[in-house]
């Protein structure tokens, strides 16, 4: 669906284009406007996909206003609606992508919205064959398929803060208000909703410039990105993540490996720390899913190397800990598991003030 103003001097025509309109679905009005400044003022609070504008307008022409509209969204898609067909060459020149004469037709209205549709699948198919690819674990980076590791530049700080928290929804719609609390809590409302307004724009012409601009959808009054166009890790992470008893070991190792690092590792979003503390846990039941498998297959070296990888992100974890001590004492290494006993025993001391809580064996504290 394209979300549409309608800009004309005349309140007529501004009905009668709504009435023709209405009758594909694939077009939603969602302002009507006699004077420029409201169409304006329009833009700068609602993302719109498409701009249909009368060109003969006192006070300011529908070419004028389309310059206004596109510096304030580069993306906005201007069809010029006029009587005058001599206007077509500067319209074009406007960089508008349609013209329509008076009186509207309405199969003429259905062959432009029938081309954007058909730029925009263009688009979906070409991204479904390259997707964006972004990775949430051991950092926050964007990049094309071709290996070009950040490619995507971020003209703000929030404009990539705003795009990390759709990819944490993972295709579900946002409304505005819930993302403008989340990215700026403390400031009053005009002045938070004009800095989303602009965040918005640099966040469509970043991904545009990479020709990913299908990715960010408005829906009514809210937000979400188009997950068919991206290859996440942290989706990947979240689907395989629900059936971890039932993973073969290739299947584990898999899935441990997209836990690159913490979550959003480097970037202090107050809104990741939940999850951030949730992922790290499910990454431990993998790799003690995984010490277990290696176990039973008598791998008990592959194991350890698993276990001391999740004391690599949580050294006081002190379940891991006492795997890697029973699983050195089935190896018949006694030696080698006191001294790792003993060592985080210490650690514990040293840095929390507390003392190890679980069942050890007797091998373990019966030794001075």
């Amino acid at each position: 669906m394209f979300h549409a103003i309608v800009v004309d001097d005349e309140n007529a025509a501004l009905n009668r284009f709504e009435r023709i309109a209405s009758k594909d679905q694939r077009i939603l009005i969602d302002g009507k406007f006699q004077y420029a400044e409201d169409a304006v003022a329009f833009i700068k609070e609602h993302p719109v996909d498409i701009a249909f504008l009368d060109i003969e307008m006192p006070e300011i022409s529908g070419l004028e206003l389309a310059e206004k509209l596109m510096e304030i969204d580069p993306y906005i898609r201007v069809i010029f609606v006029t009587a005058y067909n001599q206007y077509a060459l500067d319209a074009f020149r406007a960089h508008a992508i349609g013209y329509l004469l008076k009186p509207l037709d309405g199969a003429e209205l259905t062959e432009q919205v029938d081309l954007l549709s058909s730029r925009y699948r263009q688009r979906s198919e070409k991204g479904t064959k390259s997707p964006l690819v972004v990775r949430c674990f051991g950092g926050f980076s964007v990049y094309t398929e071709d290996g070009n590791a950040l490619a995507i530049r971020w003209k703000t700080a929030k404009a990539e803060e705003l795009f990390a928290l759709l990819i944490h929804y993972q295709g579900r719609v946002k409304p505005k208000e819930s993302l403008i609390e989340t990215l700026w809590p403390e400031l009053e409302p005009e002045k938070s909703a004009n800095l989303f307004r602009v965040t918005c724009t640099y966040l469509r012409s970043a991904l545009a410039e990479k020709g990913f601009s299908a990715i960010l959808v408005r829906e009514l009054n809210g937000y979400k990105i188009n997950t068919e166009l991206i290859d996440c890790d942290l989706f990947s992470f979240r689907l395989e993540v629900r059936s971890i008893s039932s993973l073969e070991i290739e299947k584990l190792n898999d899935l441990s490996n997209l836990y690159s690092g913490e979550y959003l590792e480097g970037k202090l979003y107050d809104w990741s720390v939940g999850a951030r503390a949730q992922f790290e846990s499910d990454f431990k039941k993998i790799q003690h899913c995984l010490s277990d498998a290696y176990c039973t297959h008598g791998l008990r070296d592959k194991a350890l190397e698993v276990l001391e990888r999740v004391l690599m992100y949580d050294p006081f974890d002190e379940e891991t800990v006492m795997r890697i001590v029973n699983i050195k004492f089935q190896k018949g290494d006694h030696s080698s598991a006191i001294k790792t006993y003993r060592a985080f025993e210490k650690t514990l001391i040293e840095e929390l003030g507390i003392t190890p809580s679980g069942q050890f064996p007797s091998e373990v504290t019966g030794q001075g």
